[in-house]
């Protein structure tokens, strides 16, 4: 056996090694509850990681989070900041500002929300994470750069924009004087409304194809655009995409 094929498993194990230590992390638990009207609004602000935000039946807001890191001087660097009221909550990821520009892909923070299911996503503005909602009635406000959206059991207008990500809205029910927005860049749109819902439709696809479930009495109709009224109108519902399909579908 030549000295080359002795030195191989040794080299090997130090990759491995070397690949271990590239990859260990260390955690930090974040857990509180506050008080939050049943129509209070929510904002949350943050880089890395996800969001999951589940509606209840209690006034108040538990944040569950978890902050991911290569080592605990990473851990010390990111901080969660929470400024709440009864009213209002925001609720924010701070990384110190030379670490973020030079290292803050390393890290990262889990969220899980239980807010009141009246409750408003005011503003939940996220870079390189997923964002999920289900079971909140209120408006909400969803934002995402390099990440899907996923919002289920809605029953108000809202916004939903991403760069880099899919969208998938589903309305249990809306109302006439809602407005709803999917807009994405790089990204399917699929918005699912109730099988009787009466709107007002307006969507715009650079590249990539457009389908309704609804018979939509037509305005202006192409290969990028498909605007019309169903049931008469009502809510607003616009989609809007470039480099990504669009999908109005009727719930079953």
């Amino acid at each position: 056996m030549t000295s080359s094929a002795l030195r191989l498993p040794a080299v090997l194990l130090a990759a491995v090694a070397l690949t271990s230590a590239a990859l260990a992390t260390v955690t930090e638990k974040f857990s509180q509850t506050y008080p939050l009207n049943a129509d209070g609004t929510v904002s949350l602000d943050s880089v890395n990681g996800t969001v999951e935000i589940v509606g209840w039946d209690k006034n108040e807001i538990s944040v569950e989070a978890e902050k991911i890191a290569s080592d605990e001087a990473g851990l010390k660097r990111m901080e969660i900041v929470v400024d709440a009221s009864p009213a209002r909550i925001a609720i924010k990821t701070k990384l110190e500002k030379k670490w973020f520009s030079l290292s803050f892909n390393r890290a990262e923070v889990r969220y899980k929300l239980r807010v009141p299911a009246g409750a408003s996503l005011k503003k939940i503005d996220v870079v390189n994470a997923d964002v999920s909602v289900r079971g909140v009635t209120g408006y909400v406000d969803l934002d995402s750069v390099n990440g899907s959206i996923e919002a289920d059991g809605l029953a108000a207008g809202g916004r939903f924009d991403t760069v880099n990500g899919s969208i998938r809205a589903t309305f249990a029910k809306i109302s006439p004087t809602d407005r709803i927005v999917l807009d994405t860049v790089n990204g399917s749109c699929t918005a699912t409304l109730p099988a009787d819902a009466a709107f007002t439709l307006k969507a715009d696809s650079v590249n990539g194809s457009i389908s309704c479930d609804y018979p939509i009495t037509i305005a202006r109709s192409g290969r990028r655009h498909l605007n019309g009224t169903v049931n008469g109108g009502g809510a607003e519902v616009v989609l809007d995409s470039v480099n990504g399909g669009l999908s109005l579908r009727a719930a079953k």
